[in-house]
């Protein structure tokens, strides 16, 4: 689960990470980049509890 979680996160934080650039460069819409930085927020969450997950495992 914990290996599920990081790859998840990273694929989506780049993909995030692809569609905030493009509105940088091409300002499409103020939305869309709010919605790019929260995307990318909740990638890095993932990956952070994935993390935790595996240090967990590996205490016990």
């Amino acid at each position: 689960m914990d290996r599920f979680l990081f790859v998840f996160g990273i694929i989506i934080f780049f993909f995030s990470f692809i569609f905030f650039v493009m509105n940088y460069f091409t300002n499409y819409e103020d939305t869309t980049m709010i919605g790019s930085v929260l995307i990318m927020l909740n990638a890095s969450i993932a990956m952070c509890v994935s993390e935790i997950l595996t240090r967990i495992k590996n205490i016990k």
